[in-house]
């Protein structure tokens, strides 16, 4: 592997894999203003935080995947394995990323537990999901919380408490909705993932088994998404309506996968579970600004 002299800002950048980096700041701030329900830039300096800690949780991901990745073709682009930036450039930068992340909530959110929530996040991502899944298709059972706990960072910045009801439940429905997210990723590049070596569903199940599973872990996370209005941490009649058609959109964009004829195509899938998660942080941002 050879490296450039003089990698670009933009090599060093997605280090942070901002497909990941960007939507983990957005749940956070969906958790902060679940608190406050309010419009307020006091939130800054806490998500701020929360984009450090994942973008250094991303680029440590890099380096420890930086062989696996060498091995696909979806991956090898990326900075190390490409040859664009040396593993331990991207440590340093993740090292310091990661501790402007920890400073900007311990100083900015005290007592201090998002900033113990932000390290234990990294520390899930990066001590248990990351070699865990090359033991396990599983792995992401435990590295779903790596999803679930950035809106209880947010929702706890703005001064929530971690035991709320509503946190909770909006932590079940990230945590729910990262099982079919992960293992739609891993339908879609199967063939990719068995070439690195790294354990995946369609080596364990049928083709079908895999379709049922999925299909059960989808219909979990509609079923939770729909628990947010029937609880109440969705408020206002016109973002219920919203959240209800656009669970019911999610179900029948995916109904030929319960019929064994149908082809599957986990690409499509993929695309439209990371539509509803966006669309549903949207709606819980715009309830929490327009009801109280």
């Amino acid at each position: 592997m050879t490296f450039n002299r003089q990698p670009s800002i933009i090599q060093y950048l997605l280090l942070g894999k901002p497909q990941i980096t960007l939507p983990v700041s957005l749940s956070a701030i969906t958790g902060y203003l679940l608190y406050i329900r309010e419009f307020s830039w006091d939130w800054l300096p806490s998500i701020a935080g929360v984009f450090l800690m994942a973008f250094a949780s991303s680029a440590i991901n890099q380096v420890q995947d930086a062989r696996i990745d060498a091995l696909m073709p979806r991956t090898r682009h990326r900075p190390i394995p490409s040859g664009k930036v040396k593993p331990m450039h991207a440590l340093l930068i993740a090292i310091l990323s990661g501790t402007a992340g920890f400073t900007l909530l311990w100083f900015c959110c005290p007592p201090g537990l998002p900033a113990w929530l932000g390290l234990i996040t990294l520390a899930c991502y990066i001590l248990v999901y990351t070699p865990l899944k090359r033991i396990t298709a599983f792995a992401v059972l435990p590295g779903a919380l790596v999803g679930a706990l950035p809106p209880v960072i947010g929702y706890t910045a703005a001064g929530g408490l971690i035991t709320n009801t509503d946190i909770l439940l909006v932590a079940c429905f990230f945590f729910v909705g990262q099982i079919p997210h992960f293992w739609l990723i891993m339908l879609k590049y199967d063939k990719e993932y068995q070439a690195a070596g790294l354990p995946t569903l369609l080596q364990l199940f049928s083709m079908n088994q895999v379709r049922s599973m999925t299909m059960v872990w989808v219909a979990a996370t509609a079923m939770t998404g729909i628990l947010l209005p029937i609880t109440g941490v969705v408020r206002s009649g016109i973002t219920t309506a919203l959240v209800l058609m656009i669970t019911l959109l999610l179900l029948v964009s995916l109904r030929k996968w319960l019929t064994q004829q149908s082809i599957m195509k986990p690409g499509r899938a993929f695309m439209n579970i990371n539509l509803y998660y966006l669309g549903m942080m949207v709606l819980l941002i715009t309830d929490s600004l327009i009801s109280r």
